[in-house]
Formats: C-alpha cells, structure tokens, sequence
C-alpha cells in the first residue's frame, strides 16, 4: 500500500492571459478610419502643389492667364511660331488659336477690363488669334482705342486765326497761341484707376549668389501669400533709359513661378512689376564672384509675393 506522503503533488491548472484591450477587429478599424480621415482632409485642403508642373497640368485660371503672358511676349518678340509652340503645350481641347480666343473671351468677361494691364493684355491676345483668322468675343468687349482730338484752346485758336486773317491778310499771325491760354484752357487729366481685381505684389527678398552655370542672371520668382507660384505674370527690368519684360512661368521645367533676365557687366538694373508698391531698393550689378577657387559672375534670385 502506497503512503499518501509519497504521492505526487496535483498539477496546477495553467493560467490563461487575458485578451488585450483592443481586438485585431477594433485596429482594423481605426485604421481605416485614420485613411478616410486622411483623404478628406487632402480633398479639402487640395493637393500639395507641384513644383515643376507642365503647362497642361495648371489650372483653368491659370492657363488662361498663361495665355495672356504668351501673347504679350509675341507681341514683344513676334515670333508667332513659338507662341504657337507654347500653346500647343496646353495641350487645349480644341484648335490653340481657338482656345486663345475663348480664354480671351472669358476673362474679359469676368472684369479682367477694370486694368490697364488687363486691357493690354486681351488687345495683344486679339490682335494674335485675329492674324490667324479667329474671332471671339474679346474684341467687342475691349474698349474703343482713344483717338487724339484737337482741345477746345486748339480749336478756338484755329477758328480766331482764320477770322483774323480774312479781315486783314497784310498781317501774318503766329502759328502758336501763347503759352500761358493754352496752359489756361488745358483740361485735367487724371490716371486710371488700377481695377478691383488687379493683382499687386511686394518683393519679398533680393539674394545674391555665385554659380559657374548661371552667371549674370536675375531670377526672378513670383508666389502668392502660401509660396505657390503664379505663372503669367509679367517682370520689368529697366536700366538706363531702356527697359525690358519677361514673364514667370514660361520656363516650364523650372516651376509656375520662374523667370529670368540675362544682365552684361557694369550696367546698374532695376526690376518691378506692374501694382509693387516700389521696384527693388538698390540696383543690381554683376561682377565679379568666386566659388571653389574659380571665378565667375555674381547673379541675383528677387522673390516677389502676392500682398
């Protein structure tokens, strides 16, 4: 008989853990819960722009103002082919001279008028697709040309002079009336006010900088108020009593909002833009610059923001 003392002692049952806190089903879902709040939030804020877009990528707003900068660098250059080549890389739904002229039609629509610059604009933009044989509807929206007319003074000095020379022609008259009446029936003339819509911009920053590859250069970036760059818009460079314009955007595998501008040595440069408060404070000259031992031309990057 076996002694109870020499029994095994009874196993003891073994513990189970419990299950943690969250199931494998509650992560599932919170984590398709954090990618639908993900994408909602992308939709709302819109996509992060793109640094290099092609032209065919912009938006409706912007192609159309890209519009408007090819044909007022046509009508500074006259190279119609390139401007054709440039609107072709829109890649538009219809014919390019066609789409220039609907866009023309469409932003004279919308109070693109209320400028000088905008006016401008849409009269190089008629005067393209016109050349080509399209019509649209820009043209009788632009106002009619101003004609120089003779002045009231002009006139009333015109019809003294022909009274006076009928009662005595012995007496010749002199061809110009003083200077003081005519300064006297002169009207006043005021400037034109800038349109509602007109965008303005500020220089932001003016940096130098040294690189062997690009020497002499003004590059020039055009962004609004969150760093997105806007293209179509038009950069003035002058220097002596010469001036010049190029415009953002063009250089398309440099980004919407570059434009550059190739200086010559010993010539002072200024760059605006049409509604900046001021041009750059100090002019800008290249000279000299060195970069690993080697010299080169100094060159200038001039960041101006929408304000």
């Amino acid at each position: 008989m076996i002694s109870r003392d020499l029994r095994p002692p009874p196993r003891e049952t073994e513990t189970r853990e419990a299950p943690g806190y969250f199931s494998n089903a509650a992560f599932a879902l919170s984590l398709i819960a954090g990618l639908l709040l993900g994408i909602s939030v992308t939709r709302i804020q819109g996509p992060l722009p793109q640094a290099n877009a092609e032209p065919w990528q912009l938006r409706a707003e912007d192609r159309q103002h890209y519009m408007m900068a090819i044909t007022l660098e046509r009508e500074h250059s006259g190279d119609t082919s390139a401007a054709l080549d440039k609107l072709i890389a829109l890649r538009p739904a219809q014919d390019p001279w066609a789409a220039l002229a609907a866009a023309a039609c469409e932003l004279g629509s919308r109070g693109y008028l209320r400028s000088p610059s905008g006016i401008q604009a849409l009269r190089s933009a008629v005067k393209l697709y016109s050349s080509q044989g399209r019509a649209g509807c820009a043209e009788r929206l632009l106002p009619a040309e101003a004609t120089p007319t003779p002045d009231a003074s002009e006139a009333a000095s015109a019809r003294q002079a022909g009274h006076v020379s009928d009662e005595a022609q012995a007496t010749p008259l002199p061809t110009k009336r003083p200077l003081r009446q005519t300064l006297a029936a002169t009207p006043t003339r005021f400037p034109a006010q800038p349109g509602l819509d007109e965008r303005r911009f500020a220089v932001l920053s003016v940096r130098s900088f040294c690189d062997l590859a690009r020497p002499a250069l003004i590059e020039a970036r055009v962004v609004d108020y969150i760093g997105r760059g806007i293209p179509g818009q038009p950069i003035r460079v002058r220097w002596g009593n010469r001036e010049d314009l190029f415009f953002s955007g063009l250089k398309t595998e440099h980004g919407d909002a570059y434009a550059d501008f190739q200086m010559t040595p010993d010539i002072d440069y200024a760059i605006e833009m049409d509604g900046a408060r001021d041009p750059t404070t100090s002019s800008l000259r290249t000279g000299d610059c060195y970069t690993g031992n080697r010299r080169g031309l100094k060159s200038f990057r001039v960041t101006f923001v929408e304000s």
